[in-house]
């Protein structure tokens, strides 16, 4: 991979209100590095986004157009009410005005172009969306910049375009400095990671004897500078989270809009009535998954592992089977490092559903998979197989989202792959050959979502829901 990807940055991240990490999250970055550029108060915002491309048909059923005014408005996106940023762009006296064009490329990832006017100065911009909260600005007042938020950078705009200069530059007649500060949990560094594949990493820990969730450690410290105590801290806040969303999204006055009710309250009354089907443990987090995933819809803070739409995986495996097999809260953690060291090798995905639900819910179950196996054995190589066999199981899989709300299918989707990530962590322990090395899964993975993109190249297929 050319870049390497943060396991607490770009995998297991973002933390955000839901209901999802590139619609929700990735337009509230682009407009907070674009307020920061700014660098005075915005009165005047115009989007353009092109017709048939990523945001067509989720900019509104997604919030996006609300996250980019809580960015503009300097709201913390885990502290504002989305629902009430038009009503404060209004009384704040911010114009707004979204714009669906015929101009534009379409890209499968969300692109929008922005001018934004403060009582001084405009800038303009193209941002982009790329899946799994992560973002880029490519151009801005003309000239081509590569902005990602995830250092702190320090910018010289003029009339004569713009530029990354160090943090000392002094600004010339008619230029101003902005200085970026970073939008990610670890600011990232240029240094040298342990091994750039899934190979050299199962490698790494053979030849080291180290278990995998201490090879996470060994990885994501490389890229960050941070402690094992500050990483391992981090883990805790993100299951901590999680365990919230889950017991929140059961509770009976949790609602959202869309296509469908809350039901994640009548789901567990029946469980406990032994009116359903008994999974066992599965269950029981098949019932975690759809907590997190109600409570995401509800613009709960949730943890995209790797995306909203496959928030409520990773960590109802984790919990739940973790749970059963009596494993304490340490070992949770070391499981869900392992879960993002795996899913860090699915990043030239870019965990996005332009090439099909297989790199969100696919992903997740690769991930959850290894993570539950890892309860079980240090074995690198019987955790391979884990995370092989999860993301060969759904490969294909496409992004059909009705109308464009993050419920339908996505919700059941999440907890069906609970139990298929168990099945997989099984399935390995009982010595199943995965055939295809994790790095082919990906490579594969990346092929088929060619194939299956829908001809106007918007990235999902939205399905229309039946009138009744």
């Amino acid at each position: 991979m050319e870049r390497m990807p943060s396991i607490f940055n770009d995998v297991l991240s973002p933390v955000t209100p839901g209901p999802s990490s590139s619609n929700t999250c990735g337009p509230y970055r682009i407009a907070r590095l674009a307020r920061a550029l700014l660098g005075e108060t915005p009165r005047r915002i115009t989007v353009r986004m092109a017709r048939r491309g990523g945001y067509y048909d989720t900019f509104y059923s997604m919030h996006s157009h609300e996250a980019i005014l809580a960015a503009l408005l300097g709201q913390e996106l885990l502290r504002c009410d989305l629902s009430t940023m038009c009503r404060q762009a209004d009384e704040a006296g911010l114009s707004y005005d979204f714009q669906f064009v015929d101009d534009l490329p379409v890209r499968p990832s969300e692109l929008a172009e922005m001018e934004l006017s403060g009582d001084r100065r405009t800038i303009r911009l193209t941002g982009v969306s790329l899946g799994g909260g992560e973002i880029e600005i490519t151009r801005l007042n003309g000239s081509d910049i590569l902005l990602r938020g995830k250092r702190r950078e320090t910018v010289c705009l003029g009339p004569e375009g713009a530029r990354v200069v160090p943090e000392d530059t002094a600004a010339g007649p008619g230029q101003w400095l902005a200085r970026l500060e970073p939008l990610f949990p670890f600011p990232q560094q240029e240094g040298a990671v342990p091994f750039r594949t899934a190979q050299e990493m199962f490698a790494y820990a053979r030849d080291t004897g180290r278990p995998l969730w201490q090879v996470a450690f060994d990885y994501e410290s490389a890229l960050t500078g941070a402690t094992e105590a500050e990483l391992r801290a981090y883990a805790r806040q993100v299951l901590d989270i999680c365990c919230h969303a889950r017991q929140q999204g059961v509770c009976p006055d949790n609602h959202f809009i869309g296509v469908t009710d809350a039901r994640a309250a009548r789901y567990k009354a029946l469980r406990e009535g032994r009116k359903l089907i008994d999974l066992g443990a599965a269950d029981e987090a098949c019932l975690d998954a759809m907590s997190i995933m109600e409570f995401s819809n509800a613009h709960g803070t949730i943890v995209c592992m790797p995306t909203g739409g496959a928030s409520g995986i990773v960590p109802a495996a984790v919990y739940r089977i973790g749970e059963r097999l009596g494993k304490s809260e340490t070992e949770q953690e070391n499981a869900l490092l392992v879960a993002g060291l795996i899913g860090a090798f699915y990043y030239p995905t870019h965990y996005t559903g332009a090439i099909g639900c297989q790199a969100e819910i696919g992903v997740a179950v690769s991930m959850a998979s290894a993570a539950l196996c890892s309860m079980m054995t240090d074995d690198p190589d019987t955790i391979h197989c884990a995370a092989s066999l999860g993301g060969q199981v759904l490969m294909g899989l496409l992004c059909n989202p009705i109308e464009g709300y993050v419920q339908v299918p996505c919700i059941v989707r999440n907890m069906a792959a609970v139990p298929t990530a168990v099945t997989c962590a099984n399935a390995a322990l009982a010595g199943m050959d995965h055939i295809v090395p994790l790095d082919d899964v990906v490579a594969l993975m990346l092929a088929v979502g060619e194939k299956i993109r829908p001809c106007d190249e918007a990235g999902t297929y939205i399905l229309k829901k039946e009138e009744a």
